[in-house]
Formats: C-alpha cells, sequence, structure tokens
C-alpha cells in the first residue's frame, strides 16, 4: 500500500511511501519511496497506524503541501499514474484514525521555543508558520525552510516562550544579520590589516560568519539568564 509520510531524517518534507510489513499492535513499516532501495532493509521505518505523521495518498495535494515523489521521478508527480505504473493501491482513508483535537489554539505567526529533533539537545526560538488539524509545521527563526519541523499540537518537545528561562536551559536565538559596514572603514582597516589572506583565513575559520557580495552576515545565539 503507498502512504505519504514525513521523512524521519529530513522533518519538514512530506513523501510517497510504502508500508512495508504490518507488525503487531497497529504498527507498521515503511519506507520513503524518495530514497534509493537498500536491499538491507535499513531505509525502513517503525510508524503506528494513529501516528499524526502519515497520511493517505492526496493529503499534500488537498492541503497545498510540496509532496517529494519517488526516487527518479521526473515532471509533475500524479498518484493516479504512480498507482497504475507501480502495480500498488493507495491506503483507504479508514485507516488512518487521527484524533482531532478541537481545544488547541495554534495559529500561523505565534512564537514558541521548540527542540531540534535532529538535535534534540538545542531548543531554540521558533514561529507556527502553517496549521493543518493537529499538525503544526515549525519554522526555526533565521533559518532556511529545509530546517523546519512538522510537529503535532500536543508534542512534549514545544513549549511556551520564556520556558528556557524558567527551567535554566540555554535558548538558541535566531540567525540575525549584521548591515554592513562603510566602505569607507572597510579601506581603512584592509590598510592597518596588511596581510588580506590571513584575513581571508580568519573569516572561515569563524563558524557563525558567512560573507556575501555586499552584505556581512554574523551568526549568534542569545542566552537566557539562569533562574
Amino acid at each position: 500500500m503507498k502512504i505519504e509520510a514525513v521523512d524521519p531524517l529530513n522533518l519538514a518534507t512530506i513523501c510517497v511511501a510504502s508500508v512495508m510489513k504490518v507488525l503487531r499492535h497497529g504498527y507498521i513499516m515503511i519506507r520513503m519511496d524518495g530514497y534509493e532501495t537498500d536491499p538491507s532493509g535499513g531505509d525502513w521505518f517503525c510508524y503506528h497506524g494513529s501516528s499524526p505523521f502519515i497520511f493517505p495518498p492526496g493529503f499534500c495535494e488537498r492541503n497545498n503541501i510540496k509532496l517529494k515523489p519517488p526516487a527518479g521521478h521526473d515532471g509533475v508527480f500524479s498518484w493516479v499514474e504512480y498507482l497504475k505504473s507501480s502495480k500498488s493501491e493507495a491506503a483507504p482513508m479508514v485507516l488512518f484514525s487521527h484524533k482531532e483535537i478541537n481545544g488547541h489554539t495554534f495559529k500561523p505567526g505565534m512564537k514558541l521555543e521548540c527542540t531540534d529533533l535532529m538535535d534534540p539537545r538545542l531548543v531554540c526560538v521558533s514561529t507556527v508558520s502553517k496549521v493543518l488539524g493537529r499538525l503544526l509545521k515549525v519554522h526555526f527563526d533565521g533559518w532556511e525552510e529545509d530546517y523546519d519541523q512538522w510537529m503535532d499540537c500536543e508534542s512534549p518537545d514545544m513549549y511556551p516562550v520564556g520556558w528556557c528561562e524558567l527551567v535554566g536551559h540555554r535558548l538558541e536565538g535566531p540567525r540575525m544579520k549584521i548591515p554592513p559596514k562603510k566602505k569607507e572603514e572597510k579601506k581603512r582597516k584592509r590598510k592597518q590589516g596588511g596581510n588580506m589572506k590571513s584575513a581571508a583565513k580568519s573569516r572561515k575559520k569563524g563558524a557563525n560568519q558567512t560573507a556575501g557580495a555586499d552584505t556581512e552576515v554574523i551568526y549568534f545565539t542569545l542566552c537566557c539568564s539562569h533562574v
């Protein structure tokens, strides 16, 4: 059976996926069709049938979400054509028992603090960018959308603003852009520095700096004080 699922290795992406095995007590093993097949089964992931991160085919199209197509697919993806060419069937709607949450009041634009699930020691300044029922898309402020995460509205990895300060945990602030300095100041510094090669080398060493054509971008972290 074919479904759509949040990629556990890239939480901003929803992929075409296949049910590979049905386990006991409602669990299933699935693989993301967007990756090359691993004969050893190393590309299988375990989900429960009640998971808010698996969806029936067509979910992304109905909700205007970009769907990652199968590996090697070119052009516009069509579920009808793919099911026909792969000789497979779509998982029916009755198999998706997502429990609706009537009480949550999350809205796009709301601020919160959220765990980076790809590096769970980090809790970051975040924004709710999209709401689909109980499903939320969380954006890490200052970062590209590729780092976004699909989250359940009842996830224990989301916190209200001020949580890090309350419990004494470091809060990772947004990446910030610093306006470029005036050209006259840049020229003066070049004359004083004398060695442009060493200056360029030091910029490369800076983990939180990037250089553009007209803008110097510096990334830094805002820390909450301990209670």
